[in-house]
């Protein structure tokens, strides 16, 4: 009986304690879940973008939003918020066995991110939010708080992104338009200085003016060359030598070679004025004018230079010979147009030079203008892209609030206590065992003495 009793009381010993720990140390959990869903395409509304479309390396994004959701910044966030500091978790945080024997609690961010489960749920777009509680009702608060403070800080960020970004593009279409319109008035001022809206046509115009003013300074320079022969032959020719003209009809001007040629000069150049339809005070009009009336110069003089020479001719055909001195007078008028034309030569190769850097900087002001203007096009219609698809909702959405069960998750309670009566159970056999074996050893001493 007494065996009996030592076997009941240590197992009593045994088990109540732990049993009583247990019930009272281990207490039920709610766990409030909650869900969020990561597409994997970033929806558009019309233009395809860079932000929008399939989400490269999706697996490695939607871990990356896990360690967001559990990053401190938006889970100092949730404790920011009243409806979390009206909690019991946050007001009166409950203590394990080792907080209570050292003493000090934990941080309410470290408390949340412990307790704070998010995991990808396999072969699905879900990541699962999960808070376990004594208190139902706060861990459906903490849950959808989470939730809700994420979403406005994933939105956040991409919203500052997405304005800075828009910023830049912004300031570069305002500085390519203010650039582009400085490159325009360049151009329009070159080309008003040119006078023409076709430099190269314009160039090579001139470039064909000069090159016959050239050819009439070479033609004439050989014509000096022949009159100063003629110079020399008659200032040593007998009077018997002389040359007489036996033709006694007055030539037309059109029938001299070098009259026809600076007639089609003349004429030329008065048909490019008309053509042109130039302003009265443009600088190209004004050039022009004053090379027609250089040409009609030119005209009059060879008039001048044949009416002598003819009358020079009647009179050796009325029976005077042409002397040394009629000659010297055309060798003189020659270097005198020669003298002219020199200088119309020098100013025309002067104005073409100017005109050809000007056409020069023309054309690289133009080069440069088309190439702001293609990338002023890109950046633009970049712009336009981003002001159509901005609003459009991202691929992260709260797919799922808190919501808890009605019971608590599965009770570790009954375990434990099965736990504690099977430890109080062998316990108890063990001292049986031992009583039993001390009583039988002083009854075989007794048996042998």
């Amino acid at each position: 009986m007494k065996r009996l009793i030592l076997v009941l009381v240590v197992f009593v010993l045994v088990v109540a304690p732990v049993i009583a720990g247990v019930w009272t140390l281990i207490v039920p959990k709610y766990e409030a879940k909650g869900e969020v869903r990561v597409r994997p395409i970033i929806p558009r509304l019309v233009f395809q973008t860079d932000e929008n479309g399939i989400i490269p390396f999706y697996d490695a994004f939607v871990n990356t939003q896990v360690s967001i959701l559990r990053s401190s910044t938006v889970l100092q966030r949730v404790l920011d918020q009243a409806a979390v500091q009206q909690t019991q978790w946050y007001k009166s945080p409950r203590k394990t066995l080792m907080p209570r024997w050292a003493g000090d609690t934990p941080p309410p961010v470290e408390r949340l991110r412990e307790e704070l489960l998010a995991q990808p749920h396999p072969q699905t777009e879900i990541i699962d939010v999960s808070f376990l509680d004594v208190n139902a009702n706060d861990a459906k608060v903490i849950v959808d708080t989470v939730l809700e403070q994420y979403i406005k800080y994933i939105n956040e960020t991409s919203d500052a992104t997405e304005d800075k970004l828009y910023r830049q593009l912004v300031d570069q279409y305002n500085s390519l338009k203010n650039e582009i319109q400085g490159r325009e008035s360049v151009c329009a001022a070159l080309r008003k200085s040119l006078g023409t809206e076709t430099p190269q046509e314009f160039l090579s115009h001139r470039r064909v003016r000069l090159d016959e003013t050239q050819a009439r300074l070479g033609e004439l320079r050989d014509r000096i060359t022949v009159l100063q022969w003629e110079v020399n032959q008659t200032a040593g020719a007998t009077d018997g030598n002389s040359l007489i003209d036996p033709s006694r009809r007055r030539p037309k001007y059109h029938e001299d070679a070098e009259w026809r040629k600076l007639d089609i000069a003349a004429r030329t150049i008065q048909h490019n004025i008309a053509a042109d339809q130039l302003e009265v005070n443009d600088p190209a009009a004004v050039r022009a004018r004053r090379d027609l009336t250089f040409a009609q110069e030119l005209l009059r003089l060879r008039q001048a230079q044949l009416d002598e020479q003819w009358n020079d001719r009647g009179k050796d055909m009325a029976g005077h010979e042409e002397g040394p001195a009629s000659v010297e007078r055309r060798l003189a008028l020659a270097k005198m147009e020669e003298q002219l034309l020199r200088a119309d030569l020098e100013k025309q190769g002067a104005d073409f030079n100017d005109l050809f850097d000007r056409a020069q900087s023309l054309a690289k002001e133009n080069a440069a203008l088309q190439q702001k203007r293609e990338l002023f096009d890109a950046i633009r219609q970049r712009l336009d892209q981003k002001n159509v698809e901005r609003g459009v909702p991202g691929s992260i959405e709260v797919l799922t609030g808190a919501c808890v069960p009605s019971k608590p998750v599965p009770e570790h309670r009954v375990l434990f206590t099965a736990g504690a009566l099977l430890l109080g159970f062998c316990v108890a056999g063990s001292t049986a065992v031992l009583t039993r074996r001390r009583n039988d050893i002083p009854a075989e001493s007794g048996g042998a003495t």
